[in-house]
């Protein structure tokens, strides 16, 4: 199955049951989720070509945040090689309700649920560098940014509102004043500026941003020196270069794959499980584990089913001496230990589990949806150097899985679905690289993939742990 990237797809029918009105009470009953208000947007005719600015971009993010010293070195870095710099700001927020002046376009189950949106935040004149002068003059009026997805997602067009959930747990509304194509915004869902996003309580920053025209043997050399690029708990994303086997879906287009929830954001404390809006579990989630080649047991959304139940199939029948459920097992270091698999891994407990940033920013992980199953969680712990037998690996990556190894903080037990082969994906592995003939791939993707570039994937992991998951 190959994904389909959000510059380029059709919007998928969607599992939500979020109300429908004609009023600002709340009170109408849930009507079908695909239903919209009369006069629903065709976000496409918004979206006029802007033509795109062609500029190279750095995103340098840290595990566990930024802190003085990263923020510092990759500003010095920067100004060494006469790079533009400063800091942006990724978060996510609730969506409580989309508005067409006194009309509900969309709304979310509840008082204190929210639909969570990845929201990308920018100085304006990044902003204006990186998606153009309309983009940043729209900011520049107060009024934020969409993605044609998101705008199709949510039925909204220019001129409608946005009630979001601000990190203090009060609504705050934002006037849409563009759609634009996904790649021009980097994949991200919402894009505003830094002072639009003091207003909803998410003032700090996540990533340091290198922009504009710049000699990159320099900057990379700059990087170097001043330990940006050497620091193992740093990363260096630069628009230039391509994606590795497991990079990840962004937030929007797991949502359009894996179907999208509302979450009680309301119920939020630190770094626990919430409630998810039941009408998304009863259609993307099985009612209890079921059970896999091997003897894992999961409950796993049920549009990655055929492929988690293939490659587990593939390794019980390649490799068996690999699969083991004695926890005295000589491989188990190696393999899958199914006994702590069903104990402690797993995909999803049928809640969404958010790490808080304040109160409405926080951040869904993945396994909410259901999307990742964890193996072997002693042996390859979160932020060890893992120790997964690497022909297991190829053999998710062959049916649709990426895998958490290479992921900034190292996660070995992690298999991530991302609905498309990733063995045949060339170089950009620090651990367990692919094994590739040169003839089965173009531009380092199997024959016929169209993987977006760098610069349009730049923000998609915005509303996200960066790449870090639990």
């Amino acid at each position: 199955m190959r994904r389909r990237h959000p510059h380029r797809a059709t919007v998928a029918v969607l599992a939500v049951s979020f109300t429908l009105a004609v009023s600002l009470d709340g009170q109408a009953a849930p009507a079908a989720p695909s239903d919209i208000a009369a006069g629903g947007a065709d976000a496409s005719a918004a979206a006029d070509p802007l033509g795109w600015p062609q500029v190279d971009v750095v995103s340098i993010t840290r595990r566990g945040g930024l802190n003085e010293t990263v923020k510092a070195a990759a500003l010095q870095a920067a100004a060494a090689a006469n790079a533009p710099a400063t800091y942006g700001r990724g978060f996510q927020l609730g969506l409580r309700r989309v508005r067409r002046g006194a009309a509900v376009v969309q709304q979310s189950s509840g008082d204190g649920w929210g639909i969570p949106m990845g929201v990308t935040a920018l100085p304006l004149e990044v902003v204006g560098s990186l998606m153009g002068r309309a983009v940043s003059g729209q900011l520049a009026q107060n009024r934020i940014v969409i993605s044609e997805t998101t705008a199709s997602m949510r039925g909204a067009q220019v001129g409608d509102s946005f009630d979001l959930i601000t990190a203090g747990g009060w609504l705050a509304s934002f006037t849409i004043g563009m759609v634009v194509p996904d790649g021009l915004v980097g994949g991200t869902e919402i894009v505003m500026s830094t002072d639009q996003a003091d207003l909803a309580g998410m003032v700090s920053p996540t990533r340091v941003i290198i922009y504009g025209q710049f000699d990159r043997a320099v900057l990379a050399g700059m990087l170097a020196a001043f330990g940006v690029s050497t620091d193992s708990y740093v990363r260096v994303s630069r628009s230039w270069e391509p994606a590795g086997p497991d990079s990840t879906l962004g937030l929007v287009e797991t949502k359009q794959l894996l179907g999208e929830f509302d979450v009680h954001y309301a119920g939020l404390a630190t770094s626990q499980w919430v409630a998810v809006n039941p009408t998304w579990k009863s259609v993307y989630l099985p009612v209890n584990r079921r059970l896999y080649p091997t003897g894992i047991l999961a409950r796993c959304n049920n549009v990655l089913h055929a492929d988690l139940e293939a490659a587990l199939a593939e390794v019980q029948a390649t490799l068996p001496q690999l699969v083991n459920s004695s926890p005295n097992s000589a491989s188990q270091s190696t393999g899958l230990d199914i006994a702590n698999a069903n104990t402690y891994g797993g995909c999803s407990t049928g809640s969404a589990r958010l790490s808080r940033v304040g109160v409405a920013g926080g951040i869904v992980s993945r396994h909410s949806w259901g999307q990742a199953l964890d193996v072997s969680t002693v042996s390859n712990c979160q932020g060890c150097v893992p120790a997964m037998d690497c022909r297991i690996v190829r053999i998710f990556r062959k049916h649709g899985f990426a895998w958490g190894g290479n992921f900034l903080t190292p996660d070995g037990m992690h298999f991530e679905w991302v609905g498309e082969p990733r063995d045949g994906v060339a170089g950009g592995a620090r651990y367990c690289p692919n094994i590739v003939i040169q003839s089965q791939r173009v531009d380092g993707w199997p024959s016929g993939s169209s993987l977006p570039s760098s610069r349009e994937t730049m923000f998609a992991d915005d509303g996200w742990l960066g790449d870090i998951d639990e």
